[in-house]
């Protein structure tokens, strides 16, 4: 009776780290993607003049240590107006749950009167995935427009992988 106890507690000891390796998410960063996003933007890096909200999607690619994907998203803000985005992005994996990557592409804002502008958006995130299809982001981002203007966007945003 005793030896059935004690390969009973070793196996269970032996099971237990597999099993905690089962059970931990595993994001592979593969696939479309879509988030919410909140935020601040201003012509000052860290800048709060303007409160802004949007919605990012896209598509990645899991190249084993790396990532690389388009993206597109939708922006408004309470100064300015709405502005668009699309672009690519590439990044490194940091763990099994966490991607740094840097974002660049095309963007046009509308601004007062029906006046757009088109530029070039250039962003730094970081993305976590505390499950499997969930992830949380920030970015800090800067676009250069025609005619002289620039911003700079910090925002927050959570999603879900498909």
């Amino acid at each position: 009776m005793n030896r059935i106890l004690i390969a009973a507690a070793l196996a269970a000891t032996v099971a237990t780290p597999a099993f905690a390796q089962d059970a931990a998410p595993v994001t592979t960063f593969t696939g479309a993607r879509v988030s919410a996003e909140i935020g601040l933007a201003d012509d000052d890096l860290f800048g709060t003049e303007a409160f802004t909200y949007g919605v990012d999607a896209g598509y990645d690619f899991d190249l084993g240590a790396a990532v690389a994907g388009l993206t597109v998203g939708l922006q408004d803000t309470d100064e300015t107006g709405r502005e668009f985005f699309a672009g690519g992005r590439v990044g490194a994996k940091v763990g099994s749950n966490a991607l740094v990557y840097a974002t660049v592409g095309y963007a046009n804002l509308k601004v007062f009167d029906g006046l757009k502008v088109d530029g070039v958006r250039f962003g730094l995130g970081v993305e976590a995935a505390p499950a499997r299809n969930f992830f949380v982001k920030a970015e800090q981002r800067y676009t250069n427009y025609e005619l002289g203007g620039e911003a700079y966007q910090t925002v927050i945003g959570a999603g879900v992988r498909f």
